[in-house]
């Protein structure tokens, strides 16, 4: 049902995806003391994937008759978060280079693609407890 724990989840994870789109990931000072953004728009790559996984986070809530493809959805959004999280290290390390850095820091944007992994790993996991009392039920029948 759309009340369950996972729908929290998943629509927090959803919002974490779409928060990507405005929030800086790395902020650098440049040697010429100017300082620069890098925002997940700037690698095609891994914004559409994160655009795609918040989208699937936000279709995954509306299947809570299909509970396997639910499961199947969450774990799935999870692994490519994980994915995210490699392509956004690369993308910035890129950035790095191609840049004469002062100093550099990360932000929070940063974290948002490991809240959407644990977010995701903890909606599968309701979801695999829903699925699990069901079962029990149907055995008392």
């Amino acid at each position: 049902m759309i009340q369950r724990i996972q729908s929290v989840w998943l629509a927090l994870a959803a919002i974490c995806g779409f928060a990507m789109a405005k929030v800086p990931l790395f902020t650098a000072t440049l040697t010429d003391l100017s300082k620069r953004s890098f925002l997940a728009t700037e690698s095609l790559l891994a914004f559409a994937l994160i655009i795609g996984i918040a989208a699937t986070s936000v279709v995954t809530i509306f299947l809570f008759k299909k509970r396997p493809t639910q499961y199947k959805l969450a774990i799935t959004g999870a692994l490519l978060s994980a994915v995210v999280i490699a392509l956004q290290v690369y993308s910035i390390e890129g950035f790095k280079k191609a840049n004469p850095i002062q100093q550099g820091t990360y932000q929070w944007g940063g974290l948002l693609p490991i809240a959407m992994m644990i977010l995701l790993f903890m909606a599968a996991g309701a979801i695999r407890k829903d699925e699990k009392l069901i079962k029990s039920l149907d055995r008392l029948r």
